[in-house]
């Protein structure tokens, strides 16, 4: 059985969640709600749930918040949350579960059946701790990934990232050493994980990190060339938009 709390400001969101978990979710128990970040808290210690459903944005701090006042977080979290691009990012980066407000059915099962499977599994502690880090760290290389495989995830530090390449609707992690990683998303996804890492799309099948560009030649219309001396295309409608990309770093 899942012991959750739920964690939301919004008492009509609240309401609605309760609903469908009561609806359509039969092995999670409702033992609690809260509406702030200390009374969260507070109802944690005491209760000690197995699962929190946790809004990212409240008036009075954040899900995050919440988080960091545990150091060994003993519960699996999932996001409740309207749409904000950062804390999406921070989230998918650490393979942490999230909804969108309005919570769609389907998802919150399949949220759900996840969490229950993950109950006794220790990478509940290694992605919350990741979470941390990434949000504690924003922009360090040091920051690892979680990259979905068809065995799980692969935890991988971003500075051991040289370039993204599309195949066939999925994604080719290249690192610095060893094989590439085959990962079940596309490459935009990857593109919009790690642009502000200082990664660059440069092609449709290319993105790029600036730490481990070491030339860019004329040559061809364009070319990069990057640790291991690899050569990667320029397309030509990115070429000045890339160019510009360059200059601010």
């Amino acid at each position: 059985m899942l012991r959750a709390i739920i964690v939301d400001d919004e008492n009509n969101a609240l309401e609605a969640l309760k609903t469908l978990l009561t609806n359509y979710c039969p092995q999670v128990k409702i033992i609690d709600t809260a509406s702030s970040v200390e009374e969260a808290y507070q109802k944690v210690v005491t209760f000690n749930p197995n699962l929190l459903f946790l809004d990212v944005e409240m008036t009075n701090g954040t899900g995050f918040d919440l988080l960091m006042k545990f150091d060994e977080p003993s519960f699996k979290v999932i996001f409740v949350t309207g749409f904000d691009q950062y804390a999406l990012n921070a989230i998918k980066f650490s393979a942490i579960d999230y909804l969108l407000k309005p919570i769609d059915v389907a998802e919150l099962i399949e949220a759900v059946k996840k969490a229950e499977k993950q109950l006794d599994s220790q990478d509940n502690l290694g992605e919350l701790r990741n979470l941390l880090s990434t949000l504690n760290n924003p922009r360090s290389r040091k920051n690892k990934i979680a990259i979905p495989t068809h065995k799980g995830f692969e935890m991988i530090e971003v500075q051991d990232i040289v370039r993204c390449e599309a195949s066939s609707g999925y994604t080719l992690i290249h690192l610095l050493q060893g094989k590439p990683v085959m990962s079940s998303r596309d490459l935009k996804t990857y593109h919009e994980l790690l642009e502000e890492y200082d990664f660059f799309r440069i092609h449709d099948s290319h993105v790029i990190s600036h730490f481990h560009i070491q030339k860019v030649l004329n040559e061809d219309g364009g070319v990069v060339v990057l640790t291991n001396d690899i050569r990667l295309p320029i397309a030509r409608r990115r070429k000045s938009d890339f160019l510009e990309w360059l200059k601010g770093r």
